[in-house]
Parts: C-alpha cells; structure tokens; sequence
C-alpha cells in the first residue's frame, strides 16, 4: 500500500470541501491537461461556492471555527505549524523555541524579584 504524507485539512476547508471535491481534486493527475484545468477551476468554484453559503449576511462574522479560537501568539503558531512545510514550519518552531525561552527568562525574573 502507497502511503503518502497527507496535510491536515483547516476547519475552513473541512467545511467548504466535501467527498465528491476531493474526488474530483485526485482525478486531476489523470485527465488530459484541459481537463486539469477545467476540474481545478471547477473544484475551487465549488468550494468558493460553499464558503458563500457560511456567510449568508453581507456583515457576519468570521467565526467559523467556534468561540474558543486562539488569541495568544503561541496558540496561533501551533495551530498553524501543521499547515506548514519545510522552510515555513523550521522558522515557526523557531519562533516558538523563542518564546520558551522568553517564557523561561520572565520566570527567572520573578523569582529573583521575589
């Protein structure tokens, strides 16, 4: 069996795509190249179709994935780390590293002024 690295799907994603998209995205390697074409413009028509639909006000919200969404940098960085690849993903966990060590250091700190 071919096991390949799958990316996660965002909830925005997992939202707007549905089984027969995805089908149609795997087919993409196999048709002829109009064909490529046609069901990539397709495919992502659908979904913008789909995210139309989550928005029935003009002026609505963005609150797609709940109320407890991440606020604080970290959290955004691990949510988004997944996402991301090579070079992106080294510089995220770079990030990351430096707010444990900033972490570290205020702690330092408060003892010392304790």
């Amino acid at each position: 069996m071919d096991q390949q690295k799958t990316t996660p799907m965002t909830d925005l994603d997992q939202m707007v795509s549905d089984d027969q998209i995805q089908i149609l995205k795997a087919a993409i390697p196999y048709v002829s190249s109009s064909g490529q074409r046609l069901l990539s413009i397709y495919s992502k028509a659908r979904e913008l179709q789909n995210t139309l639909t989550l928005f029935p006000q003009e002026k609505a919200d963005m609150r797609i994935c709940g109320t407890s969404a991440p606020s604080q940098p970290l959290d955004i960085l691990n949510e988004i780390r997944p996402f991301c690849s090579g070079e992106a993903q080294e510089r995220i966990d770079q990030i990351i590293q430096m707010f444990a060590i900033i972490q570290m250091l205020e702690l330092f700190q408060d003892k010392e002024g304790d």
